[in-house]
């Protein structure tokens, strides 16, 4: 219904009915299971293509494919894959014991009373791990723009040049079209890159909010994970290695491709980052104010996210949260 309303035209509804998209599947499928969010998934495409073939297509490869295969990732359990909720069994996993501590402790990481028994499990272990579910987002987002090049035939900078040409051209006035060709193309060699990223991150978010909002209401099947323990698989940083050396020695196309997968591929290293900012402003006496102005500086410049990308990519390289633990 979200994808029928965006689909009538007005220009703010499709803004922001399409952010909200993939919701409504993650919600099933992390609540009910995989099946759940195969005929949720399944469902919204055949509603859709009734309406429009060509945005069911669209609508079936941007959300529903890409939500049904990280919940059937995601539901991979110690026991297996949680296919449906059993009758007979308790449906849902508990959030943990009850805790004295505040939200903004458990947030970042300073708790006694909060599961901070030395030797203990992660709280997701045994499950498929949150990190690993950020690399497939990653890889889905870099599979997205290597199709687009194959579709295009190898033209997917000049196609991009001209798509944003005419979008702008609509909205900037005849003495405004030399600024407007130089942001085209200023913008043009990392909008594939920054498109399939935002398009990745969104997911990112709607799973997460899903997981929130059924976690509050007791009804998620897996535990949530917390961000001060995620990892990452070490094929990613193989892979952002592999996509830098193609953007520098390649050319052309094969350049564009490489320095647009580089950006997407940073998205989970971003993630990362987070990881170790909370970590370290945990271990200062004003932890909330400064993750405050962090996230602040984050939404109003945002180069800053580059340099928590590579935040991430330090930790994976060198560990830099191993390096904040108080020896024993």
């Amino acid at each position: 219904m979200l994808a029928l309303a965006s689909l009538s035209g007005a220009s703010i509804a499709v803004f922001y009915l399409s952010l909200v998209h993939p919701l409504p599947l993650f919600y099933a499928g992390q609540s009910l299971g995989v099946r759940a969010a195969l005929i949720a998934s399944a469902t919204a495409v055949l509603i859709v293509t009734l309406t429009s073939p060509y945005s069911g297509l669209v609508f079936g490869l941007l959300y529903a494919v890409p939500a049904w295969v990280i919940v059937r990732l995601s539901l991979i359990g110690p026991n297996g894959i949680v296919w449906r909720i059993p009758e007979d069994q308790q449906a849902h996993t508990p959030e943990g014991p009850k805790t004295q501590s505040t939200f903004a402790d458990r947030m970042i990481g300073r708790v006694d009373d909060w599961e901070g028994k030395p030797g203990e499990l992660p709280r997701d272990f045994g499950w498929f791990p949150a990190g690993h579910l950020l690399a497939a987002f990653a890889a889905m987002g870099g599979a997205l723009i290597v199709t687009a090049s194959l579709l295009t035939g190898g033209g997917l900078e000049e196609t991009v040049k001209v798509a944003l040409t005419e979008v702008s051209s609509a909205f900037a006035a005849p003495q405004g079209q030399e600024v407007l060709q130089r942001a085209v193309m200023t913008l043009a060699p990392y909008f594939a890159g920054m498109a399939a990223g935002l398009w990745a991150l969104g997911l990112v978010v709607n799973m997460v909010i899903a997981q929130g909002l059924l976690a509050k209401a007791g009804r998620n099947i897996r535990p949530s994970p917390r961000l001060r323990e995620l990892t990452l698989p070490n094929w990613l940083s193989w892979a952002l290695v592999g996509a830098a050396f193609l953007a520098l020695i390649g050319s052309g196309e094969i350049g564009y491709i490489g320095h647009n997968v580089v950006l997407v591929l940073s998205v989970p290293f971003f993630f990362l980052g987070l990881a170790v900012v909370h970590k370290l402003a945990g271990m200062t006496p004003l932890p909330g104010a400064l993750l405050a102005l962090m996230y602040l500086v984050v939404i109003f410049s945002g180069w800053f996210v580059l340099v928590i990308a590579a935040i991430g990519i330090l930790e994976q390289w060198a560990g830099l949260r191993s390096r904040m633990e108080t020896p024993t």
